[in-house]
């Protein structure tokens, strides 16, 4: 069955796609900037009381492999020629949920300290499963929306990425779960280990996809 993928006009095209792209690399951009002014925080505070000690560098580690891992790959897909061109609706739809997942790296921006998640409620493990979760879920619904509607079909789903991210999540939920404590030494080096692994595969999925 031939896929439809309806693009903008051709005679705006160029103009939309420079306004696109700078509308998403300037807010998200921000967005990020405000990710990385959040961790500041709580590792100041943990210095400040405990010195710098090999869990907060961890936990720290962790965060911006992390963190940088979404970026630029939320950044190429949506940069990504077969994306930028499609319709206003559905550009918008991931642009939004990407804005989403931007967000959720605020809140662990926040959490960048032990003492922290073990007051919270909800701590960095946890909710870098959701962020996790919600991702591979977004991929997933460009696929079932496809099916439903013929006009939302596309040529381009990120499914790398989506494998990629399901192994991670797998991974970090059995190590959550059977891990004494996550927050040790040991949890926090393996769950830096998972997330390091995860950033040079990506940077190898990026190449082999074409996404820039």
């Amino acid at each position: 069955m031939e896929l439809i993928y309806p693009e903008i006009s051709k005679g705006n095209n160029a103009l939309l796609i420079e306004k696109r792209n700078t509308v998403a690399t300037v807010f998200i951009t921000i967005l990020m900037g405000m990710a990385y002014v959040e961790m500041f925080e709580p590792i100041r505070e943990s210095v400040r009381h405990n010195g710098f000690t090999w869990p907060t560098i961890l936990l720290a580690l962790t965060f911006f492999f992390l963190s940088m891992r979404f970026f630029v790959g939320n950044q190429l897909h949506l940069m990504n020629q077969n994306v930028v061109s499609m319709r206003g609706d559905m550009w918008l739809y991931d642009f939004l949920l990407i804005t989403f997942e931007t967000i959720l790296l605020c809140f662990l921006g926040g959490l960048m300290s032990i003492e922290v998640n073990h007051s919270t409620k909800i701590n960095f493990v946890q909710l870098m499963l959701f962020l996790y979760a919600v991702d591979v879920a977004w991929v997933l619904s460009l696929w079932v929306i496809g099916l439903v509607a013929k006009k939302w079909r596309r040529t381009y789903v990120p499914w790398a990425w989506a494998i990629l991210n399901t192994f991670v999540f797998i991974s970090i939920f059995l190590l959550y779960h059977f891990m004494p404590d996550i927050f040790s030494l040991l949890g926090l080096l393996l769950l830096f280990l998972i997330n390091i692994f995860a950033f040079f595969l990506d940077i190898f999925l990026i190449d082999q996809h074409s996404l820039i």
